[in-house]
């Protein structure tokens, strides 16, 4: 599932195509995972203001629409795309220069068009977040520390993936509640969590399964995860350790992690 990481490389690259580009029109193939489809029609012929995400969601930016895409488990938005992508598209964007996919191999996933900004009910997205503002969020919730870190209505951005590495690299037990870190642990946990997404930026994302970029191209920094999906620790050689936390695997060395 796309994270923080993904959702910037996707937006990123698009941002660059069709910024500013006027969106000539809409295709849509299959309507039952968009909401408000109606509202589309009033975004024909209108510039593209800005690309970009919010935490995990990729949204285009109109005069006075939003269009907000939840790419979940096997969604994708590609640019100009390759034939083998066409099949499972949901909706085809044709811009004056560009063509852009959303498409999906499940039906998880959701495009929300919202006439007003749609990002209130959710934490901030963790890029504008400094330490002080991470530690105050979190201190204030009674939760072990990986399903805190998973809110999206406490922090946008972190998922699974990206909550168990940073806290494998700051060394904190998943299940530890949140009342029982330190200030110090809180510090090391928000520069991990820093470190490991712009890297993962950089990398262009992790791919585990289905994740492709803009341009149809897979992340690169699964091959960087120091315990995801490991069956032994890179530091102590024991049995990675698993247990599920939300109905998601969670990977974690219960020697190295306190």
């Amino acid at each position: 599932m796309p994270e923080l990481p993904e959702a910037t490389t996707i937006s990123s690259q698009l941002s660059k195509f069709i910024t500013n580009s006027k969106l000539i029109e809409i295709i849509i193939k299959k309507d039952s995972i968009i909401k408000n489809k109606e509202l589309l029609k009033n975004i024909i012929n209108q510039k593209c203001e800005e690309v970009n995400n919010y935490g995990k969601m990729v949204y285009f930016k109109f005069q006075n629409h939003w269009i907000v895409f939840h790419l979940a488990l096997t969604g994708y938005l590609v640019i100009n795309p390759k034939e083998e992508l066409l099949n499972n598209t949901i909706v085809e964007f044709n811009f004056d220069k560009n063509k852009v996919i959303f498409g999906a191999k499940r039906m998880f996933e959701k495009m929300i068009v919202y006439e007003s900004y749609p990002f209130s009910k959710y934490g901030p997205d963790f890029r504008s977040l400094k330490p002080l503002d991470f530690i105050k969020i979190l201190t204030k919730t009674n939760k072990p520390i990986k399903v805190a870190l998973m809110d999206q209505n406490l922090i946008a951005g972190i998922g699974n993936i990206y909550a168990c590495e940073s806290l494998f690299d700051a060394k904190i037990l998943p299940t530890r509640n949140t009342r029982n870190i330190t200030v110090q642990e809180y510090h090391k946990l928000f520069n991990s969590l820093h470190n490991i997404i712009k890297l993962a930026i950089e990398k262009r994302g992790s791919t585990i399964s289905d994740y492709i970029d803009a341009f149809g191209n897979k992340g690169e920094f699964q091959n960087y995860h120091k315990i995801y999906g490991k069956k032994f620790c890179p530091e102590c050689s024991k049995k990675v350790s698993t247990i599920k936390i939300q109905d998601r695997i969670t990977y974690f060395c219960s020697n190295c992690q306190k």
